[in-house]
């Protein structure tokens, strides 16, 4: 996927989804959500985000590497999971941020699960006390 030049050779750059919007570091100069997609057409995570839900994600064109860090937070507790996703191909950090929606779900549907086996443990699995006596 490649880009348009911002007033110039544009050599690095530095992409950031934080605080609920896409900023996009140059440079030229900095750019902040819906003006980035005259470069990149990156989704809006901003819905995905919710009082159970924080999303980082950061490329940084000059190290040609990014990541999408996701924390879930486990309804019924306080505990905190982290999902850690790392990317040395631009075209594959946009395609993961492309699938980020599904992920999250699927992330979710874990930590209820985790969380459901750490305070239930053997009924999680279909046994029961009988099954060990």
């Amino acid at each position: 996927m490649g880009f348009r030049r911002i007033g110039g050779a544009m050599k690095n750059f530095t992409l950031e989804f934080a605080d609920h919007q896409w900023i996009m570091y140059s440079e030229y100069k900095d750019l902040y959500g819906s003006e980035i997609d005259n470069y990149f057409k990156l989704p809006d995570l901003a819905y995905l985000e919710d009082e159970y839900t924080s999303i980082n994600a950061y490329w940084d064109n000059t190290e040609e590497q990014g990541y999408i860090n996701v924390e879930i937070t486990a309804v019924h507790s306080d505990s905190t999971y982290p999902f850690n996703y790392k990317f040395n191909d631009f075209s594959k950090f946009v395609e993961a941020l492309n699938n980020l929606e599904n992920e999250i779900e699927t992330d979710k549907l874990n930590v209820n699960d985790w969380e459901y086996e750490e305070k239930h443990p053997y009924t999680s699995r279909g046994l029961s006390i009988s099954d060990f006596i």
